[in-house]
């Protein structure tokens, strides 16, 4: 996460490095600029005529641009926090607003002496206070700007800092144009009429000297990032300004004043230039990033989809054949045997369901309804679930659980948190040791649920490694089953329901891990159901006929041992869709059976025929497919199917749909069919 930060910080000018290609785009500007000085210079005190709009417009122009810059940096800086930027970018204000002043009290532009009780001294004097402030501020910038310190803090500390700085600016730029006009008798005269007096070599050449300065002092303070490249740009056309406007030339309206100002105007065009090239290309990374995000999460999903069939399909076969030997008479070995079977076939299903999980977390596409809870109630259930492996270790679990505390969370999911972390403080507790789960409110206010159990503990050093997926602090070599993905899964469920997972555990005595939830602002009493299918009293009662559209022959072979033990159904199958479409319409089947992956057409649109045929339009349909994402499982039951299973099958479940199925569409005198 910190290197993501670092990186995005990188695309900004003023921490982009300079590479070659900039530099010497920026030398070639530095000799252009030589160049047309060195021409202008023998011809700087040449008289030209008064251009009166030469001087709004130039200052509108050099106004408006400051400001862009400012903006720019400003908001460059809210993002970065660098103390640099930030006096930088109060550098580019206060060039702006003393642009303003300095344009108001230009004498016979706006009256015979300006505006703002301004005298002969006046604009000469802002134009100084204006060439001598902006290169403080970068001289201010090159030494902060390697200074890691940043102003720290929420996004309203920025807000805070720009909006000191802009009233700081402000202030300053009043103060001086109150200076330089009410105040004007305690400055030395600079200007007689239209032309300089001797003290004004000695006044210009101190704001020459600090642009120098600055620019010195940028180029020395290195690494060079791309916007420090270009301020020495701009500085070096601030020296070649300030000696045509107000050194090598006689006084105002010559060939100098009007190059040295055009140059003021290139000088602030640069940085902005720049910065909003930056900005175009930001953007175009965005829109780029945007698609890519987006191409990468129908990626993901599609990829979900097909591992979620290819996993589960073989399972179903291994789950479900091994389901309906447990029915059969067999020997104790056997019997063995087949557990077996079903054990490892089920620590697979899990793992796959949880690797599925956390992708699809990552992904962004688990689906959380978050209601209000009892806590009591999901405690319960979950503690119900482990009783039979507790049981087994003489573990004695206790419900300290009290009260009417309701929290706002997924049922499924929080009961899936729950019984993980019971499971684990069972697995990994000490025989006739002891699990305990109490209730209580946090200080933050939040509903705080704990597990602690009476284990060996975790030391110290383990605790940051407990979280990652797969590692299972060598417990692996202890012969404790497990994934090492229970926990991983479980913290990412709990942020998704906007909570916390935190651990507390002392070795040789045991471990506390804490659910914190938000208490629920409503209370509804919620009843669970699995895959859309709510639990039904199985009945061997059924009769009709029930069609089955599948490709897979182990899947087919399944389901027909499945129905063998109601004897009053009738099997149809079809291995392809069109050929199930016209079996239901011919044979008028009860309930179908429909498989999502079919050769010839997908079974959303075998879906979709029969539903639209006045003839099938009625009959219930169940969709058996191993894809569990549940983007899929709502599309599918919006679409018009009666209930979505997914594989690997669950026998006893499957049957009892099927018994409500049928006795829900049974007629007065329905018999086999």
């Amino acid at each position: 996460m910190a290197g993501g930060a670092a990186e995005g910080r990188r695309v900004f000018v003023s921490t982009l490095p300079a590479g070659p290609g900039e530099r010497r785009l920026a030398l070639a500007v530095v000799f252009v600029s030589l160049a047309i000085f060195l021409s202008a210079a023998p011809f700087a005190k040449l008289p030209l005529g008064q251009v009166w709009a030469f001087i709004p417009i130039y200052q509108s122009a050099l106004v408006v641009n400051d400001l862009i810059t400012a903006v720019l940096l400003f908001g460059q800086f809210g993002f970065l926090r660098s103390r640099a930027l930030l006096v930088l970018a109060s550098g580019y204000l206060f060039t702006a607003f003393m642009a303003v002043s300095h344009m108001l009290t230009f004498p016979g532009l706006f009256g015979p002496t300006g505006l703002l009780g301004a005298g002969p001294q006046s604009t000469a004097w802002l134009f100084m206070f204006w060439h001598g402030g902006f290169p403080l501020c970068v001289i201010a910038y090159a030494l902060l700007k390697n200074d890691k310190r940043e102003i720290d803090g929420p996004a309203g500390r920025a807000g805070v800092a720009i909006s000191s700085s802009i009233a700081a600016i402000v202030a300053l730029v009043g103060g001086l144009t109150l200076l330089a006009t009410a105040g004007q008798r305690a400055l030395p005269a600079i200007m007689r009429g239209n032309q300089y007096t001797a003290v004004m070599l000695s006044v210009v050449s101190t704001t020459w000297v600090l642009s120098l300065l600055a620019l010195v002092i940028l180029w020395r303070r290195r690494p060079h990032a791309v916007l420090d490249l270009w301020l020495m740009v701009v500085m070096c056309a601030w020296v070649f300004d300030i000696a045509l406007a107000a050194v090598l030339n006689g006084g105002r309206f010559d060939l100098g004043f009007y190059a040295g100002r055009i140059y003021g105007l290139l000088a602030a065009s640069f940085v902005l230039m720049v910065l909003l090239l930056e900005n175009g290309k930001l953007y175009a990374r965005l829109v780029q990033s945007t698609a890519e995000a987006e191409a990468a999460n129908r990626a993901k999903s599609d990829f979900l989809s097909r591992m979620s069939h290819e996993l589960r399909t073989p399972l179903n076969g291994i789950i479900g054949f091994s389901q309906l030997l447990e029915l059969d008479s067999l020997t104790p070995e056997q019997r063995e045997s087949v557990e077996h079977i079903q054990k490892g076939g089920r620590h697979l299903l899990a793992l796959i369901n949880e690797v599925l999980d956390i992708a699809r977390i990552e992904a962004g596409a688990i689906s959380i309804s978050l209601e209000p809870l009892p806590v009591i109630d999901v405690v319960r259930s979950a503690l119900d679930l482990v009783r039979p492996q507790a049981r087994g270790r003489r573990i004695t679990l206790v419900d300290a659980v009290a009260g009417d505390d309701h929290v706002m969370a997924d049922r499924q999911r929080l009961q899936q948190v729950l019984l993980n972390l019971l499971s684990n403080a069972v697995k990994y507790n000490r025989d006739d040791g002891r699990v305990e789960v109490s209730c209580a409110r946090a200080g933050s206010g939040r509903i705080r649920l704990a597990i602690r159990d009476t284990g060996r503990g975790i030391a110290p050093g383990l605790l940051e490694r407990l979280y990652t997926p797969f590692e299972r602090l060598g417990a692996d070599r202890s012969g404790v089953e497990g994934t090492g993905l229970g926990l991983a899964l479980s913290r990412r469920l709990v942020e998704a329901m906007h909570g916390t997972l935190h651990v507390e555990s002392t070795v040789g005595e045991g471990t506390t891990f804490a659910v914190e939830l938000p208490p629920a602002v409503g209370r509804s009493a919620l009843v669970a159901g699995t895959n859309g299918v709510p639990p039904s009293a199985a009945t061997p009662k059924t009769f009709g006929t029930l069609l089955y559209i599948e490709d897979n022959p182990a899947n087919l072979r399944l389901v027909e041992r499945i129905v063998s033990y109601r004897p009053g159904l009738t099997l149809l199958t079809a291995v392809q869709g069109r050929r199930g479409l016209e079996l239901a319409r011919d044979h008028q089947p009860r309930v179908i059976v429909l498989d999502l992956h079919l050769p010839d057409l997908e079974g959303t649109e075998v879906l979709a025929r029969l539903r639209g045929d006045p003839s099938t339009r009625d009959i219930p349909v169940v969709i058996v497919s191993a894809d569990a994402t549940p983007g899929q499982v709502t599309r599918l039951l919006a679409q018009g199917a009666d209930a979505y299973l997914t594989k690997p099958l669950d026998v006893s479940q499957f049957l009892a749909l099927l018994d409500r199925l049928f006795n829900r569409t049974a007629t007065p005198s329905a018999g086999p069919t």
